[in-house]
């Protein structure tokens, strides 16, 4: 150190020199700290823990009010509402923003009044999760399960409504009197839509390395037959003549049995919607194509493994399917209208059109050229509407497949 020191400054001795570059830290250090040393924030130090069971219950009760008035929003009568009904227990911050947002699923509720007779009422319960505290603030996860009935249910065979879980991660702070009060609200929408919810779906990327495909096909027209325009084969029989050796009853049945709790022989991905449907084509007949790590790219190939590594990117991604279904092995071939889908077929989405597949569905239920059902995951939904669907996303790009 003595000769370093020499070389910054000969004409000093080497003590001072090190006397000078001691003080000279002292200072740095102490700048870098800030003016003065501080306690430590005893809140911030605070660990979390659970929360007691009588908060519990207060909270999961300001939750279930508060998804009560939210899914509320957009059936007939709160369609109807000069005004909204935000929650009374809720920081003035929320309610501002609430008040907003509930108006706007108000005007999307006389969209879907005006496109499909919109929803009578809504049916909401909760099932709450984990509880925590760390001083004046605390989280609760949740999973809201809502029915959002359909009016002028014609038949026995007609969904009576469209169904969706969904989980949430809701905080509370105290006011000033104490009580706990809702402080926000994170759901976990992912690349799929909630009826219930305006925020823009994510979108998805493409799992992997990506090669060009060349042109996709154009989207599929969202225009309604004309009136007596006649079925094709599948609509009428459920038998297609791509490929007559799949069951299409076993692929809507494996929909509407897996469609809120998912089967446990399968992971669970953060978007889950292509794994889904690769599961109900998997119950109708489709065969595996390809095993192991080293296929697990390839385009060409689809199959579940026991480890994420050992299965196919067009297993779970949106838009790897796409290219399989349609290019590779022809198991799939493009409708020209979404109206044209029957049960078993599969619409998937480009929300905002950048000619990325975001979203994958399955028909659980139609009525003639009259309304299309649609199940997915992310958010496990249950029989929506595709009129209502449309109504959403008037802008998006649809790609109809039939299977």
């Amino acid at each position: 150190m003595g000769e370093i020191m020499r070389k910054i400054a000969p004409g000093l001795p080497c003590a001072l020199l090190t006397a000078a570059v001691l003080t000279l830290t002292t200072a740095v250090s102490a700048s870098a700290a800030g003016p003065s040393a501080s306690p430590p924030d005893s809140r911030s130090a605070e660990e979390s823990r659970p929360l007691a069971a009588a908060d519990v219950q207060d909270l999961t009760g300001i939750a279930r009010a508060y998804l009560r008035q939210r899914a509320d929003s957009v059936t007939l009568a709160g369609a109807k509402r000069l005004a909204p009904v935000t929650p009374e227990r809720a920081t003035p911050a929320l309610k501002q923003s609430l008040a907003k947002e509930f108006a706007q699923l108000a005007e999307q509720g006389r969209a879907y009044e005006k496109a499909s007779g919109g929803y009578s009422r809504a049916e909401v319960a909760v099932t709450p999760g984990k509880a925590e505290q760390k001083g004046d603030r605390a989280t609760l996860r949740l999973t809201e399960t809502t029915s959002l009935l359909y009016p002028n249910v014609r038949s026995a065979d007609e969904p009576k409504a469209e169904e969706y879980t969904l989980d949430h991660t809701l905080t509370f702070t105290r006011d000033a009197a104490g009580a706990w009060v809702l402080a926000s609200d994170r759901p976990d929408i992912g690349t799929g839509d909630v009826t219930t919810y305006n925020t823009p779906p994510r979108t998805e990327q493409p799992t992997g390395d990506t090669k060009d495909e060349g042109p996709r096909s154009a989207p599929a027209d969202t225009g309604r037959p004309a009136a007596g325009t006649p079925a094709d084969e599948k609509a009428k029989t459920g038998k297609s003549a791509l490929a007559a050796g799949y069951d299409y009853t076993a692929m809507v049945n494996y929909a509407n049995r897996y469609w809120q709790h998912p089967n446990g022989a399968y992971r669970t991905y953060g978007n889950d919607c292509t794994n889904f449907v690769s599961q109900a084509m998997k119950a109708g007949g489709w065969k595996k194509k390809g095993s192991g790590f080293f296929d697990r790219k390839d385009r060409d190939k689809w199959y579940y493994g026991d480890h994420t590594w050992t299965t196919s990117y067009t297993w779970g991604g949106a838009e790897n399917w796409f290219w399989f279904a349609r290019k590779y092995s022809q198991r799939a071939k493009p409708l020209s209208n979404v109206w044209q889908m029957a049960l078993g077929d599969v619409l998937q989405a480009d929300w905002d059109r950048d000619n990325t597949i975001d979203h994958t569905m399955i028909v659980t239920g139609f009525s003639g050229t009259s309304e299309i059902y649609l199940t997915y995951h992310t958010s496990n939904t249950h029989n929506r509407k595709l009129t209502n669907l449309l109504a959403k996303y008037p802008h998006a790009w649809w790609y109809a497949h039939r299977t």
